[in-house]
């Protein structure tokens, strides 16, 4: 029996999962480049972005439309119903009397020509520029956080998996106690409080892995909230389709990647699409001040056309008339619209940059935070990792004296909590650093979409 307990103990010391690597995932079954491609494609901030992206991009075109000539086609027609008698009637400045002529017909085109007003058209599209490139940062990022919260969730689905499976083998070691104990008791060689403890600790095993169980439960709805699907459905999760180790190589591998606090936060400030994002509404912000300052400086338009107006719907050649002409408006006076509008766009450009501010002190607590996350999951692996074979190695001796006589059960009860204890607690620190792994590349702008 002890060489069956070593088996099942020697599937304690690392974190990997039982199941077999595969190359695709079956039905019912994601694996986390999956989950990550359904949020992105249901994801409703995703999809609220895109929209508010091809609004800025109507908003461009609009802007560039400025300018280009406008053109304008109308056409009318009436007809007299009353006062129908002999009558004077003027055409080509001629008076004729005759019948009346009730039908009246009219047709105008015009075109018209911005020359010059003030620089605003200039400052409009400026300014509608960079609110494409904003919405297209957005898009960048909100994509970005959405791959990095469900990488986050399904680091947590898969911690809380292995924590169910070390309930569960922990539960086998305490069943095969109890039929060692029960054994002892029926030859008359344990006394009935073991037999009613071990019982007792099996109960209490088997209530740890119903708890296990229902957050493993709840970790796989939250993961599915996060896609944006059903979360009644009965799926599972591929734990092979991420890193569920952390040996000390990959550890130092990564501090090397990532580099010095100080330098990740400049890289967070220069490749983070959401700062990118703010720069632009900073400078699409600056570029609306030139445009309210447009109210104080004239305006200057050609405009041009034809009209043709008739009693008959012919003769167009002698009825017609060509045109061509300037317009040129100066504000003498607004009643402080322009100053006011002035204002408006400078408190706005404002905000802008101390949103800006705001965000460049949050990249740096955020990048300071996932240091320090980092940092004390890579001493709670070697903790960890230490407490584990110490555990293990104590229960293992413990369980040999205990078949031999040797040893209490409440000793090989201790010895089996102690082993549990630092099998979950493996499992947290192994989860925890590949956890504050994913928040240090999202911190510092190194995360990218799998």
């Amino acid at each position: 029996m002890s060489m069956r307990v070593r088996s099942i103990l020697l599937l304690l010391i690392v974190v990997t999962v039982s199941a077999p690597a595969q190359t695709g995932s079956s039905p019912g079954r994601y694996t986390l480049k999956e989950c990550i491609r359904v949020a992105l494609d249901r994801n409703f901030d995703i999809r609220e972005t895109y929209a508010s992206s091809r609004a800025a991009a109507a908003s461009l075109t609009q802007a560039f439309g400025q300018y280009l000539p406008g053109a304008d086609f109308s056409a009318t027609y009436s007809r007299q119903l009353t006062n129908l008698n002999e009558q004077t009637s003027i055409v080509n400045g001629v008076p004729i009397r005759g019948e009346p002529l009730p039908n009246t017909y009219t047709m105008n085109g015009t075109l018209m020509w911005t020359l010059f007003n003030g620089f605003r058209r200039e400052a409009q599209y400026d300014a509608a520029k960079n609110n494409v490139d904003a919405a297209e940062n957005d898009i960048q990022f909100q994509r970005l956080l959405v791959a990095y919260n469900v990488s986050r969730q399904y680091i947590e689905v898969l911690r809380t998996e292995q924590i169910v499976q070390a309930r569960k083998e922990n539960l086998s070691l305490s069943r095969i106690t109890y039929d060692r104990v029960k054994a002892l008791y029926d030859n008359g060689r344990a006394p009935i409080t073991q037999l009613l403890s071990q019982e007792t600790e099996v109960a209490n095993q088997e209530t740890s892995v119903i708890q296990a169980e229902n957050e493993y439960d709840l970790a796989k709805v939250n993961l599915l909230v996060l896609m944006c699907v059903d979360p009644t459905q009965q799926v599972t999760f591929d734990p092979s389709s991420m890193q569920s180790d952390a040996t000390s190589l990959q550890v130092d591998e990564f501090r090397r990647t990532i580099g010095p606090e100080r330098a990740s936060v400049q890289r967070a400030m220069d490749s983070r699409p959401d700062i990118q994002a703010l720069q632009d509404r900073e400078q699409a912000a600056a570029a609306t001040i030139t445009q309210a300052s447009a109210g104080y400086w004239p305006t200057l338009m050609a405009n041009g056309g034809y009209v043709w107006r008739n009693f008959e719907f012919n003769n167009f050649s002698a009825q017609g008339q060509w045109y061509v002409g300037l317009n040129f408006r100066l504000p003498l006076f607004d009643q402080f619209n322009t100053n006011l509008n002035i204002e408006n766009a400078r408190f706005n450009h404002a905000q802008s940059q101390l949103n800006l501010e705001r965000l460049e002190q949050q990249i740096g607590q955020n990048v300071r935070r996932a240091y320090l996350q980092l940092q004390a999951a890579e001493k709670g692996l070697d903790i960890t990792e230490r407490a584990m074979k110490s555990a293990l190695a104590n229960f293992d001796a413990m369980q040999e004296r205990f078949n031999v006589g040797g040893s209490q059960l409440v000793e090989v009860q201790q010895a089996n909590y102690q082993l549990i204890t630092a099998r979950i607690n493996r499992v947290t620190a192994v989860y925890a650093y590949l956890d504050a792994r994913t928040f240090v590349e999202f911190a510092t702008g190194m995360f990218r979409e799998p």
